[in-house]
């Protein structure tokens, strides 16, 4: 580490050498982070100067380099693992797993939901006869929260408690939970959820439509990806929906990797109007200590795939804090204290509604995208708190720049994601950096229930400049189409 002193000569900062050494300096200084990130507004101020650009506490990767993490759940597409966050020993169900070939792993069957605890005494077995000393545990599976919660009680190890993670998983229980949460403290929860009904039967669809104002939202309690997701104007739109859901999507054999091992059941909510948002939340004993928000563009109605995105968001600073307090007080409401959470909302005329809490970090390209513009990545982020550390993160993180991107579905896009926007014609460039591009499936392979095949970005130092190089990119692609407007998408970037 090399020590500096900064000495301030007139409007400027000049940073002087003090001394060289070998040692991991700097971990002992992340008890001073918090003393930085409150003085710094006004040291700038002071100065004069730009901020720096925003990066997590560089002692950060050393804290997390010695600890030992057992990450629960895999998940069917490889993430990328930076600063040195290699998991020490994932446990996965799948014996070919990806991760199997890089650090010590074992294999337990999780498929089971429904006997979670049991599976977590179980699994805590294993982990003990290992003789594995965990520092934490922690997953970005959604099918793994619950059963990552349990099992950290059973061991000793941080986490949000299983309550918690129970609460936030089923969606319906969140709303309606959130909806008596009526403060202290204030402004109370109770104010940004939105009324809601489960439904297992078909007895259950009539009584909702009687109880939720139409147009409302239809979707799995327990789903992923806006799978199923489905805007329905009136009962027999209802009726419809569910049947269908029930007839199609029975269970995990159905369709991998959107929560059907928890079961095919269903919520009606009301449909609020409003601009939509993506908060991704670092909270640390109850504490926020960082906090993203992005903007995605109008989806195609009745369905609610995501089309495009835009980060930072272009909303002025007091929405985008609105925005922050609903989805952190939201988290604390449900009993979501430590962790990364990404959480959905509509910005509507009255402030803030939920749409649901994601209780792991964002997916798609979210925690690629922060990595990017922030310099803070989630994952380390994740796992520094499932070992009880602090990261030392910017409370006020600013942008390097703007990234506006849109979804391609092999639905909409096969021709040219079978020539000239290939997997591999889109990875040429972004290895030149005209583009950024990030896979979210594994084969071209279309449905009625599809998710998005990738997502393809551009970057520039204000959103119009990114906004315009991606559409221009998108038409020469082949991705821009009647049936697919890539300018309607991007219309709420401004």
């Amino acid at each position: 580490g090399v020590d500096f002193a900064l000495t301030v000569t007139g409007r400027a900062l000049t940073p002087v050498a003090l001394e060289l050494n070998g040692a991991l300096c700097l971990e002992a200084c992340g008890a001073l982070a918090n003393v930085y990130t409150l003085l710094r507004p006004a040291l700038i101020a002071h100065s004069g100067l730009l901020s720096p650009p925003t990066v997590q506490h560089p002692s950060c990767p050393c804290m997390a380099q010695a600890r030992e993490r057992l990450a629960v759940g895999m998940g069917s597409i490889p993430l990328h693992f930076g600063h040195s966050t290699q998991v020490s020993a994932p446990g996965e169900s799948d014996p070919n797993h990806f991760a199997s070939q890089l650090v010590h792993t074992f294999h337990f069957d999780m498929t089971e939901h429904r006997r979670n605890e049991e599976n977590a005494r179980l699994l805590a077995e294993l982990v003990r006869a290992r003789g594995l000393q965990l520092d934490g545990c922690f997953s970005y599976w959604d099918d793994c929260l619950v059963l990552t919660a349990l099992l950290c009680q059973e061991l000793g190890l941080p986490c949000s408690p299983p309550a918690a993670m129970r609460l936030a998983k089923q969606k319906s229980r969140t709303q309606l939970h959130l909806l008596c949460r009526r403060g202290p403290p204030w402004p109370a929860p109770s104010l940004h959820a939105v009324p809601c009904c489960p439904l297992e039967s078909e007895a259950d669809v009539e009584r909702a439509v009687r109880q939720v104002p139409l147009p409302g939202v239809m979707k799995l309690e327990f789903g992923a990806g806006a799978v199923g997701v489905r805007l329905v104007e009136d009962a027999s739109q209802c009726r419809e929906h569910f049947s269908r859901i029930a007839r199609d999507l029975q269970g995990e054999a159905d369709h991998p990797g959107i929560g059907l091992g928890w079961g095919n059941a269903m919520l009606l909510m009301e449909f609020v109007e409003g601009t939509e948002h993506d908060v991704d939340l670092v909270l640390f004993r109850g504490q926020l200590l960082a906090a993203f928000v992005s903007d995605n563009g109008p989806t195609r109605l009745p369905g609610f795939t995501e089309t495009a995105a835009c980060m930072p968001t272009g909303l002025v600073p007091e929405q985008e804090a609105q925005l922050v307090q609903a989805a952190f007080r939201c988290c604390l409401g449900c009993g979501l204290l430590d962790g990364v959470f990404n959480v959905e909302l509509k910005l509507t005329g009255a402030g803030p509604r939920l749409i649901e809490i994601n209780p792991r970090m964002g997916g798609f390209y979210l925690r690629d995208w922060i990595l990017e513009l922030y310099g803070v990545d989630l994952l380390l982020a994740a796992a520094m708190v499932a070992c009880g550390l602090r990261p030392a993160l910017p409370a006020h993180p600013r942008a390097r720049g703007h990234l506006v991107g849109v979804m391609c579905l092999v639905s909409q896009h096969l021709q040219a994601l079978s020539s000239t926007a290939s997997r591999e014609a889109l990875q040429a460039l972004h290895d030149r950096g005209v583009l950024r591009f990030n896979m979210l499936e594994e084969s071209l392979m279309s449905g009625e229930y599809e998710e998005p095949y990738c997502s393809v970005a551009c970057a520039g130092p204000r959103p119009a400049e990114a906004r315009i190089r991606l559409l221009g990119l998108c038409q020469g692609l082949g991705i821009d189409g009647p049936h697919y407007p890539i300018a309607h998408f991007l219309s709420h970037f401004k």
